[in-house]
């Protein structure tokens, strides 16, 4: 008779066997993970090396590059030092790249008082660099002007010098015109409406830029200017002689006459109803 396992005893026998091919299973593949894992390359880790040896590179490059402009400069300094030229001094502005100036749209007389007339001059002042952009450096600014007569005569009208401490609050970034907004009063008031400006602007460095410009102004009369007296005195005026009223002619009838005089009158005619002829009475001669 054979023996015959009980039922529970049966199922626990095979769980038992279950879980040794599990943990049989579980061991084999993580034995063989870090060799199927050390076979294939990783690709993100190639990428990560190679971006670090770029970097690494272009660090080397830019110290190169430093370590040569620091000796370059110190070639410099030993140049100056040894030259007989002036000296620098320590506190010297730094150096600003200032190509030009120019007087941009702006520039013209200043009415602000209400009266027919300019009282004043405005010139915009634009620095510019290399290219051609406005930018903003300490600097004095000097400014003359003449009339210019209808013979192209200039006649000297004022010179204005504004120090460095006052042109720098004047600077505004505007979309028509972007620079120094110098407005000054008249010296002597213009006769003529054309004027020639010429300006210069020294920056700190000891620089100096020029840039001049032909405009129109508004002559008014100078506020303190009287009106001009008359110069002798006006001869009297003679009486107006009257003038004799000329006869008339006579005027003709728009119409003449029907008869004219001396013509003998016609009779008047005949009827419809009167028969035969009839016979015209004799001529008086």
């Amino acid at each position: 008779m054979k023996n015959r396992q009980d039922p529970p005893a049966a199922e626990s026998l095979a769980r038992f066997r279950a879980r040794v091919r599990f943990w049989v299973l579980v061991a084999l593949s993580t034995a063989h993970c870090p060799l199927a894992t050390s076979c294939k390359p990783n690709k993100r880790y190639d990428l990560i090396e190679a971006e670090l040896r770029t970097r690494e590179r272009e660090l080397t490059d830019t110290r190169a590059a430093l370590e040569q402009s620091r000796n370059l400069n110190r070639a410099y300094a030993q140049q100056s030092q040894s030259s007989p030229g002036p000296q620098v001094p320590a506190t010297a502005p730094v150096y600003v790249p200032v190509k030009d100036i120019t007087l941009a749209r702006g520039t013209g007389g200043v009415d602000e008082d209400g009266v027919p007339g300019d009282e004043g001059l405005m010139v915009v002042v634009v620095p510019r660099d290399e290219d051609g952009a406005a930018v903003k450096v300490p600097a004095r600014v000097q400014v003359a002007a003449w009339e210019v007569t209808a013979a192209g005569i200039k006649n000297p009208i004022g010179t204005w010098d504004v120090p460095a401490e006052k042109v720098r609050p004047t600077w505004r970034a505007g979309f028509i015109s972007t620079g120094y907004f110098v407005a000054v009063p008249w010296q002597t008031y213009p006769a003529t409406e054309r004027v020639r400006v010429a300006v210069r602007l020294t920056t700190l460095d000891g620089r100096a830029f020029e840039a001049d410009k032909d405009l129109f102004v508004r002559p008014c009369v100078p506020p303190n200017a009287a009106p001009a007296a008359p110069t002798g005195t006006p001869a009297p005026v003679p009486p107006a002689t009257p003038v004799p009223a000329l006869p008339r002619p006579p005027r003709e009838p728009l119409y003449p006459d029907p008869v004219p005089p001396g013509a003998e009158e016609l009779p008047p005619p005949m009827r419809t109803s009167q028969r035969g002829s009839v016979l015209l009475p004799p001529v008086s001669e």
